[in-house]
């Protein structure tokens, strides 16, 4: 089961980096039978609270919103 949601997470987000919302993503799985814990870095156009509520709805079958951190990225 693990497994299967996972790849299912990790397949929404790199659809949604690929569309240009995300520059980044990590899934972090810290206790074995817990919920996962998404750190996603946004893009400099986009609010973080957009992005969080975007991806919080995306992944709202698989992972509740608080466990969903936006980071800002980096400037160059």
């Amino acid at each position: 089961m693990r497994k299967a949601r996972h790849i299912d997470i990790s397949t929404r987000l790199e659809a949604t980096k690929r569309l240009g919302l995300l520059e980044d993503y990590r899934v972090d799985w810290d206790k074995p039978l817990g919920a996962p814990r998404i750190t996603v870095r946004g893009r400099p156009a986009y609010p973080a609270q957009i992005t969080k509520n975007y991806i919080a709805d995306l992944l709202s079958e698989l992972v509740t919103a608080r466990e969903i951190v936006v980071t800002r990225p980096s400037r160059a």
